[in-house]
Protein backbone atom coordinates (compact mmCIF):
# COMPACT_ATOMS: atom_id res chain seq x y z
CA UNK A 1 0.00 0.00 0.00
CA UNK A 2 1.26 3.45 -0.88
CA UNK A 3 1.78 5.96 2.17
CA UNK A 4 -1.91 7.70 2.11
CA UNK A 5 -2.13 11.30 2.76
CA UNK A 6 -4.82 10.75 5.28
CA UNK A 7 -3.31 7.51 7.88
CA UNK A 8 -7.29 7.11 8.80
CA UNK A 9 -8.39 4.24 6.20
CA UNK A 10 -11.82 3.56 6.13
CA UNK A 11 -12.37 0.06 4.18
CA UNK A 12 -12.07 -3.17 5.25
CA UNK A 13 -8.54 -4.04 3.37
CA UNK A 14 -6.08 -1.99 5.91
CA UNK A 15 -2.37 -2.94 6.29
CA UNK A 16 -1.19 -3.29 9.80
CA UNK A 17 0.87 -0.29 9.89
CA UNK A 18 -2.65 1.81 9.51
CA UNK A 19 -4.82 -0.98 11.96
CA UNK A 20 -5.11 -0.58 15.58
CA UNK A 21 -4.31 -3.01 18.02
CA UNK A 22 -6.04 -6.17 17.60
CA UNK A 23 -2.71 -8.42 17.80
CA UNK A 24 -3.85 -10.88 20.08
CA UNK A 25 -7.27 -11.45 18.36
CA UNK A 26 -5.50 -11.64 15.21
CA UNK A 27 -3.27 -14.20 16.37
CA UNK A 28 -6.05 -16.32 17.78
CA UNK A 29 -7.66 -16.00 14.39
CA UNK A 30 -4.79 -16.89 12.50
CA UNK A 31 -3.90 -19.82 14.77
CA UNK A 32 -7.75 -20.99 14.43
CA UNK A 33 -7.50 -20.91 11.17
CA UNK A 34 -4.11 -22.68 10.23
CA UNK A 35 -5.04 -25.68 12.48
CA UNK A 36 -8.20 -26.73 11.00
CA UNK A 37 -10.35 -24.93 13.64
CA UNK A 38 -13.77 -23.47 12.77
CA UNK A 39 -14.30 -19.83 14.63
CA UNK A 40 -17.17 -17.62 15.03
CA UNK A 41 -16.89 -14.00 15.80
CA UNK A 42 -19.15 -12.18 17.46
CA UNK A 43 -19.08 -8.46 17.58
CA UNK A 44 -21.13 -5.49 17.67
CA UNK A 45 -21.81 -4.07 14.09
CA UNK A 46 -18.63 -1.64 12.85
CA UNK A 47 -16.67 -2.67 15.51
CA UNK A 48 -14.25 -3.85 12.88
CA UNK A 49 -14.79 -7.35 12.52
CA UNK A 50 -14.31 -7.51 8.95
CA UNK A 51 -11.54 -5.93 8.59
CA UNK A 52 -9.67 -7.78 11.63
CA UNK A 53 -10.33 -11.17 9.10
CA UNK A 54 -9.07 -9.62 6.29
CA UNK A 55 -6.25 -8.15 7.93
CA UNK A 56 -5.81 -11.69 9.59
CA UNK A 57 -6.02 -13.19 6.21
CA UNK A 58 -3.61 -10.92 4.40
CA UNK A 59 -1.02 -10.50 6.93
CA UNK A 60 0.07 -13.89 6.56
CA UNK A 61 2.42 -15.48 4.21
CA UNK A 62 1.46 -19.19 5.50
CA UNK A 63 -2.42 -18.50 4.80
CA UNK A 64 -1.70 -16.30 1.85
CA UNK A 65 0.67 -18.87 -0.05
CA UNK A 66 -1.28 -21.93 1.14
CA UNK A 67 -5.33 -21.21 1.35
CA UNK A 68 -8.05 -20.50 -0.87
CA UNK A 69 -10.11 -18.34 0.51
CA UNK A 70 -13.78 -16.90 -0.30
CA UNK A 71 -15.48 -14.44 1.43
CA UNK A 72 -19.17 -13.26 1.19
CA UNK A 73 -21.26 -11.26 3.12
CA UNK A 74 -25.28 -13.14 3.80
CA UNK A 75 -26.47 -9.95 5.01
CA UNK A 76 -29.13 -9.40 2.04
CA UNK A 77 -30.39 -12.36 1.79
CA UNK A 78 -33.49 -13.91 2.62
CA UNK A 79 -33.47 -17.85 1.56
CA UNK A 80 -31.81 -20.84 1.18
CA UNK A 81 -31.63 -20.27 -2.67
CA UNK A 82 -30.19 -16.61 -2.29
CA UNK A 83 -27.42 -17.97 0.11
CA UNK A 84 -26.43 -20.78 -2.66
CA UNK A 85 -26.82 -18.02 -5.36
CA UNK A 86 -24.18 -15.78 -3.45
CA UNK A 87 -21.73 -19.02 -2.54
CA UNK A 88 -22.05 -19.92 -6.23
CA UNK A 89 -20.89 -16.58 -7.65
CA UNK A 90 -18.24 -15.91 -5.20
CA UNK A 91 -16.62 -19.30 -5.75
CA UNK A 92 -16.84 -18.49 -9.84
CA UNK A 93 -15.62 -14.81 -9.65
CA UNK A 94 -12.52 -15.68 -7.01
CA UNK A 95 -11.56 -18.61 -9.19
CA UNK A 96 -11.87 -16.68 -12.28
CA UNK A 97 -8.93 -14.34 -11.08
CA UNK A 98 -6.61 -17.73 -11.15
CA UNK A 99 -7.41 -18.83 -14.37
CA UNK A 100 -10.32 -19.96 -16.59
CA UNK A 101 -9.26 -24.26 -16.17
CA UNK A 102 -10.25 -23.58 -12.46
CA UNK A 103 -14.00 -21.80 -13.37
CA UNK A 104 -14.40 -24.74 -16.10
CA UNK A 105 -13.59 -27.38 -13.43
CA UNK A 106 -16.33 -25.54 -11.22
CA UNK A 107 -18.54 -25.08 -13.62
CA UNK A 108 -18.54 -29.02 -14.56
CA UNK A 109 -19.05 -29.97 -10.69
CA UNK A 110 -22.43 -28.04 -11.15
CA UNK A 111 -24.22 -30.57 -12.63
CA UNK A 112 -28.30 -29.32 -11.08
CA UNK A 113 -27.08 -25.51 -13.03
CA UNK A 114 -24.59 -26.24 -15.64
CA UNK A 115 -26.51 -25.66 -19.06
CA UNK A 116 -27.30 -21.93 -16.98
CA UNK A 117 -23.65 -20.40 -17.28
CA UNK A 118 -23.09 -18.39 -20.89
CA UNK A 119 -19.84 -17.43 -22.24
CA UNK A 120 -18.17 -14.02 -23.36
CA UNK A 121 -18.93 -13.70 -27.41
CA UNK A 122 -15.18 -12.58 -27.75
CA UNK A 123 -12.97 -14.72 -25.27
CA UNK A 124 -14.78 -17.70 -24.86
CA UNK A 125 -14.33 -17.35 -21.57
CA UNK A 126 -17.42 -18.41 -19.10
CA UNK A 127 -19.41 -15.82 -17.75
CA UNK A 128 -21.77 -15.81 -14.37
CA UNK A 129 -25.18 -15.73 -16.22
CA UNK A 130 -26.84 -17.55 -13.58
CA UNK A 131 -29.89 -16.21 -12.03
CA UNK A 132 -31.59 -16.64 -9.16
CA UNK A 133 -34.43 -18.46 -10.86
CA UNK A 134 -32.15 -20.97 -12.21
CA UNK A 135 -31.59 -23.14 -8.71
CA UNK A 136 -34.41 -25.25 -8.87
CA UNK A 137 -33.46 -27.48 -5.96
CA UNK A 138 -30.65 -25.17 -3.97
CA UNK A 139 -29.85 -27.72 -2.03
CA UNK A 140 -28.70 -29.79 -4.24
CA UNK A 141 -25.91 -26.82 -6.24
CA UNK A 142 -25.22 -26.08 -2.74
CA UNK A 143 -23.86 -29.93 -2.07
CA UNK A 144 -22.25 -29.74 -5.38
CA UNK A 145 -20.50 -26.06 -4.53
CA UNK A 146 -19.01 -27.81 -0.93
CA UNK A 147 -18.65 -31.20 -2.78
CA UNK A 148 -15.87 -28.94 -5.38
CA UNK A 149 -14.54 -26.94 -2.64
CA UNK A 150 -13.84 -30.10 -0.47
CA UNK A 151 -11.79 -31.04 -3.52
CA UNK A 152 -9.84 -28.00 -3.89
CA UNK A 153 -5.99 -29.07 -4.31
CA UNK A 154 -5.15 -25.90 -1.40
CA UNK A 155 -7.17 -26.36 1.98
CA UNK A 156 -9.92 -23.43 1.62
CA UNK A 157 -10.69 -20.87 4.33
CA UNK A 158 -14.36 -19.46 3.92
CA UNK A 159 -15.57 -16.93 5.63
CA UNK A 160 -19.31 -16.18 6.04
CA UNK A 161 -20.13 -12.59 7.39
CA UNK A 162 -23.75 -12.07 9.16
CA UNK A 163 -24.12 -15.12 9.51
CA UNK A 164 -26.96 -15.51 12.20
CA UNK A 165 -29.09 -14.03 8.73
CA UNK A 166 -29.61 -17.88 7.63
CA UNK A 167 -32.37 -17.81 10.93
CA UNK A 168 -34.17 -15.61 8.99
CA UNK A 169 -34.91 -17.79 6.21
CA UNK A 170 -38.25 -18.89 5.34
CA UNK A 171 -36.81 -22.53 5.25
CA UNK A 172 -36.38 -23.36 8.49
CA UNK A 173 -33.99 -26.83 8.33
CA UNK A 174 -30.93 -24.32 7.39
CA UNK A 175 -28.99 -24.16 10.23
CA UNK A 176 -29.27 -28.42 10.37
CA UNK A 177 -28.51 -28.88 6.36
CA UNK A 178 -25.88 -26.47 6.56
CA UNK A 179 -24.16 -28.22 9.64
CA UNK A 180 -24.65 -31.45 8.36
CA UNK A 181 -22.48 -30.27 5.10
CA UNK A 182 -19.99 -28.81 6.92
CA UNK A 183 -19.07 -31.13 9.70
CA UNK A 184 -18.51 -33.52 6.43
CA UNK A 185 -15.79 -31.08 5.11
CA UNK A 186 -12.08 -31.95 5.97
CA UNK A 187 -10.61 -29.44 3.56
CA UNK A 188 -12.25 -25.98 4.70
CA UNK A 189 -12.06 -23.37 8.11
CA UNK A 190 -14.65 -21.73 8.56
CA UNK A 191 -15.06 -18.07 9.35
CA UNK A 192 -18.74 -17.68 10.82
CA UNK A 193 -18.79 -13.51 11.53
CA UNK A 194 -21.87 -12.15 12.99
CA UNK A 195 -23.60 -8.67 14.46
CA UNK A 196 -26.90 -10.17 16.01
CA UNK A 197 -25.11 -10.93 19.75
CA UNK A 198 -27.86 -12.60 21.21
CA UNK A 199 -28.82 -14.52 17.87
CA UNK A 200 -25.36 -15.88 17.45
CA UNK A 201 -25.19 -16.76 20.74
CA UNK A 202 -27.63 -18.57 20.92
CA UNK A 203 -27.20 -20.49 17.68
CA UNK A 204 -23.74 -21.53 19.12
CA UNK A 205 -23.81 -21.87 22.44
CA UNK A 206 -27.25 -23.51 23.10
CA UNK A 207 -27.43 -27.27 23.01
CA UNK A 208 -30.32 -27.21 21.06
CA UNK A 209 -29.13 -25.83 18.25
CA UNK A 210 -27.12 -27.62 15.30
CA UNK A 211 -23.79 -25.85 15.62
CA UNK A 212 -23.52 -26.27 19.41
CA UNK A 213 -20.33 -27.10 20.27
CA UNK A 214 -19.12 -26.83 16.62
CA UNK A 215 -16.49 -23.45 16.96
CA UNK A 216 -14.37 -21.31 18.81
CA UNK A 217 -16.38 -18.21 20.10
CA UNK A 218 -14.45 -15.10 19.75
CA UNK A 219 -15.98 -11.66 21.20
CA UNK A 220 -14.73 -8.62 19.52
CA UNK A 221 -14.79 -5.97 21.99
CA UNK A 222 -13.86 -2.54 21.72
CA UNK A 223 -10.27 -1.37 21.51
CA UNK A 224 -8.85 0.11 24.78
CA UNK A 225 -9.64 3.94 25.26
CA UNK A 226 -5.84 4.59 25.93
CA UNK A 227 -4.79 2.41 22.93
CA UNK A 228 -6.96 4.27 20.22
CA UNK A 229 -5.85 7.46 21.99
CA UNK A 230 -1.90 6.82 21.13
CA UNK A 231 -2.37 5.21 17.93
CA UNK A 232 -4.48 8.61 16.72
CA UNK A 233 -1.84 10.70 17.86
CA UNK A 234 0.39 8.13 16.34
CA UNK A 235 -1.17 8.31 13.37
CA UNK A 236 -1.54 12.31 12.57
CA UNK A 237 2.56 12.57 14.29
CA UNK A 238 3.26 10.47 11.22
CA UNK A 239 1.86 13.27 8.79
CA UNK A 240 4.01 15.86 10.72
CA UNK A 241 0.22 16.81 12.92
CA UNK A 242 -0.89 16.58 16.46
CA UNK A 243 -4.11 15.50 18.21
CA UNK A 244 -5.16 16.16 21.37
CA UNK A 245 -5.96 13.37 23.71
CA UNK A 246 -8.79 14.21 25.88
CA UNK A 247 -11.38 15.24 22.11
CA UNK A 248 -9.79 11.79 21.17
CA UNK A 249 -11.22 10.65 24.52
CA UNK A 250 -14.64 12.09 24.29
CA UNK A 251 -15.46 11.01 20.77
CA UNK A 252 -14.43 7.53 21.57
CA UNK A 253 -16.89 7.77 24.91
CA UNK A 254 -18.86 9.31 22.02
CA UNK A 255 -19.68 6.16 20.12
CA UNK A 256 -18.71 4.10 22.80
CA UNK A 257 -15.47 2.57 21.03
CA UNK A 258 -17.35 1.74 17.74
CA UNK A 259 -14.03 1.26 15.27
CA UNK A 260 -15.94 2.88 12.25
CA UNK A 261 -16.88 6.13 13.99
CA UNK A 262 -13.90 6.51 15.63
CA UNK A 263 -12.10 6.45 11.91
CA UNK A 264 -14.32 8.56 10.17
CA UNK A 265 -14.38 10.44 13.22
CA UNK A 266 -10.55 10.78 12.95
CA UNK A 267 -10.50 10.94 9.04
CA UNK A 268 -12.61 14.16 8.83
CA UNK A 269 -11.00 15.47 11.46
CA UNK A 270 -7.23 14.82 10.02
CA UNK A 271 -8.31 16.43 7.01
CA UNK A 272 -9.36 19.61 8.61
CA UNK A 273 -5.76 19.81 10.23
CA UNK A 274 -3.01 21.19 8.41
CA UNK A 275 0.91 20.26 8.41
CA UNK A 276 2.50 21.85 11.62
CA UNK A 277 -1.52 22.54 13.14
CA UNK A 278 -3.08 21.00 16.14
CA UNK A 279 -6.21 19.15 16.36
CA UNK A 280 -8.98 19.65 19.12
CA UNK A 281 -11.83 19.98 20.22
CA UNK A 282 -13.48 22.15 17.62
CA UNK A 283 -12.52 20.10 14.57
CA UNK A 284 -13.26 16.83 16.13
CA UNK A 285 -16.95 18.36 16.82
CA UNK A 286 -17.04 19.15 12.94
CA UNK A 287 -15.92 15.91 11.53
CA UNK A 288 -18.68 14.36 13.54
CA UNK A 289 -21.35 17.03 12.87
CA UNK A 290 -20.62 16.59 9.08
CA UNK A 291 -21.47 12.23 9.70
CA UNK A 292 -24.68 13.69 11.29
CA UNK A 293 -25.26 16.34 8.27
CA UNK A 294 -24.16 13.08 5.58
CA UNK A 295 -26.65 10.76 7.42
CA UNK A 296 -29.22 13.43 7.93
CA UNK A 297 -31.56 12.30 5.26
CA UNK A 298 -31.27 8.57 5.92
CA UNK A 299 -32.40 8.46 9.56
CA UNK A 300 -35.19 11.02 8.77
CA UNK A 301 -37.00 8.78 6.29
CA UNK A 302 -35.75 5.52 8.91
CA UNK A 303 -37.94 7.33 11.58
CA UNK A 304 -41.07 8.26 9.08
CA UNK A 305 -41.13 4.64 9.18
CA UNK A 306 -41.99 3.77 12.64
CA UNK A 307 -44.71 4.27 14.45
CA UNK A 308 -45.32 6.58 17.25
CA UNK A 309 -44.93 3.73 20.48
CA UNK A 310 -41.82 2.45 18.11
CA UNK A 311 -40.70 5.92 18.55
CA UNK A 312 -41.33 6.91 21.81
CA UNK A 313 -39.58 3.57 22.65
CA UNK A 314 -36.71 4.07 20.93
CA UNK A 315 -36.10 7.94 22.10
CA UNK A 316 -36.53 7.07 25.47
CA UNK A 317 -33.42 4.03 24.80
CA UNK A 318 -31.53 6.95 22.84
CA UNK A 319 -31.77 8.88 26.06
CA UNK A 320 -30.75 6.49 27.88
CA UNK A 321 -28.12 4.83 25.73
CA UNK A 322 -28.62 1.43 27.29
CA UNK A 323 -31.77 -0.04 29.21
CA UNK A 324 -31.96 -3.53 31.60
CA UNK A 325 -35.48 -3.23 32.36
CA UNK A 326 -37.61 -1.59 28.80
CA UNK A 327 -40.59 -2.64 30.53
CA UNK A 328 -40.23 -2.00 34.08
CA UNK A 329 -42.46 0.56 35.37
CA UNK A 330 -39.88 2.96 36.15
CA UNK A 331 -38.67 3.34 32.91
CA UNK A 332 -42.50 3.38 31.58
CA UNK A 333 -42.91 6.29 33.74
CA UNK A 334 -39.98 8.08 33.38
CA UNK A 335 -40.60 8.92 29.56
CA UNK A 336 -44.28 8.78 29.44
CA UNK A 337 -44.52 5.34 27.61
CA UNK A 338 -48.61 3.72 27.53
CA UNK A 339 -48.22 -0.10 28.74
CA UNK A 340 -45.16 -2.47 29.25
CA UNK A 341 -46.93 -4.49 26.39
CA UNK A 342 -46.64 -1.66 24.05
CA UNK A 343 -43.44 -1.13 24.64
CA UNK A 344 -42.57 -4.94 24.43
CA UNK A 345 -44.31 -4.84 20.91
CA UNK A 346 -41.97 -1.86 19.95
CA UNK A 347 -38.63 -3.63 20.97
CA UNK A 348 -39.86 -6.52 18.96
CA UNK A 349 -40.43 -4.77 15.33
CA UNK A 350 -37.69 -1.74 16.25
CA UNK A 351 -35.14 -5.40 16.83
CA UNK A 352 -36.43 -6.91 13.68
CA UNK A 353 -36.15 -3.50 11.54
CA UNK A 354 -32.08 -3.57 12.80
CA UNK A 355 -32.61 -0.10 14.42
CA UNK A 356 -31.85 -1.58 18.08
CA UNK A 357 -30.28 -4.72 19.54
CA UNK A 358 -30.36 -6.52 22.68
CA UNK A 359 -26.79 -6.87 24.03
CA UNK A 360 -25.93 -8.69 27.32
CA UNK A 361 -26.35 -5.32 29.34
CA UNK A 362 -30.19 -4.09 27.77
CA UNK A 363 -31.15 -2.88 24.81
CA UNK A 364 -29.29 -0.35 23.27
CA UNK A 365 -29.22 1.18 19.49
CA UNK A 366 -27.36 -0.17 16.55
CA UNK A 367 -26.27 2.19 15.10
CA UNK A 368 -24.74 4.97 17.84
CA UNK A 369 -24.46 7.56 15.31
CA UNK A 370 -28.42 7.14 14.92
CA UNK A 371 -28.55 7.99 19.14
CA UNK A 372 -26.47 10.95 18.64
CA UNK A 373 -28.85 12.35 15.45
CA UNK A 374 -32.18 11.46 18.12
CA UNK A 375 -31.03 13.28 20.88
CA UNK A 376 -29.52 15.98 19.03
CA UNK A 377 -32.92 16.62 17.75
CA UNK A 378 -34.43 16.65 21.45
CA UNK A 379 -33.11 18.56 24.99
CA UNK A 380 -30.05 16.44 25.24
CA UNK A 381 -27.51 16.73 22.31
CA UNK A 382 -24.31 15.03 23.01
CA UNK A 383 -22.03 17.04 20.92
Amino acid sequence: MENPRNPFILGHKLQRPYFCDRFEEQKLLTSAVVNGRNVVLISPRRMGKTSLVYLSINDSDEIKDTYLTFFFDILQTNSLAEFTYLLGRTVFDTLASRGLSKVKEFIAALKSVKGSFGFDALSGTPTFNLQLGDLKYPEYTLEEIFGYIENSPKPVIMVIDEFQQITKYPEKNTEALLRSHIQQLTNVSFIFAGSEQSILREMFLSSKRPFYNSTEVMHLNPIPEDLYVEFAQQMFASRERQVESEPIRMSFRLFDGNTFYLQRTMNGAFADTLRGETCGYETIRRSIKAMLAANEVVYQEMLSNVSISQKMTLYAIAQERIVAGPTSGAFIKKYSLSSASAVQSALLKLSKFGIIVKTPNGYTLTDPLLRIFINSLFSSPEI
